[in-house]
C-alpha cells in the first residue's frame, strides 16, 4: 500500500510538472513569435534602406554620365570651331564666305557657352544628389 501511495505521489508530481512545462511553452512560443515579428520588421527596414541606397547610386551614376556626355559635346564643338577658325585664317574665299564662317564660328561659341553652363548646373545637381544621402 505504501508503495502504491508513493507511486501515486510520484506520478502526480510528474504529471503536474509536465502541465507546468506545457504552460510555459506557449509563453516561449509567444516570445518567439514576437521576436520573429521584430526580426521581420527589421529586415523590411533594411530592405527599404538598401533600395533607397541603390536608387541614390543610380541617380549619381546617371548624373555623372550626363556630365560626361555634355563634356563630349563641348569637345566636339570646340574641335569643329577650331577647324572653322583655321579655315577662316587660311581661306582665300570671298568676303561673304568668310563672314558666313565667322557667323557660324560665333554661333558655335555661343553653343559651347550654353553647354558649359549646362555642365555647371549638372555638377550642382550632382552635388545636391550626393549631399541628399
Amino acid at each position: 500500500m505504501k508503495f502504491t501511495i508513493r507511486l501515486f505521489v510520484v506520478l502526480s508530481l510528474l504529471l503536474t510538472s509536465q502541465s507546468f512545462f506545457a504552460q510555459e511553452t506557449p509563453v516561449s512560443s509567444e516570445k518567439a513569435i514576437q521576436e520573429a515579428k521584430t526580426a521581420k520588421e527589421h529586415q523590411n527596414k533594411i530592405t527599404k534602406e538598401h533600395k533607397k541606397l541603390e536608387k541614390h547610386q543610380r541617380e549619381v551614376k546617371n548624373a555623372e554620365k550626363s556630365i560626361q556626355k555634355t563634356q563630349k559635346k563641348i569637345d566636339k564643338l570646340k574641335a569643329a570651331n577650331l577647324k572653322i577658325d583655321n579655315a577662316i585664317a587660311a581661306s582665300t574665299n570671298s568676303e561673304e564666305e568668310i563672314q558666313k564662317q565667322k557667323i557660324k564660328s560665333t554661333e558655335q561659341k555661343l553653343e559651347i557657352d550654353k553647354l558649359e553652363l549646362k555642365i555647371l548646373q549638372q555638377k550642382k545637381e550632382l552635388d545636391q544628389i550626393r549631399a541628399s544621402l
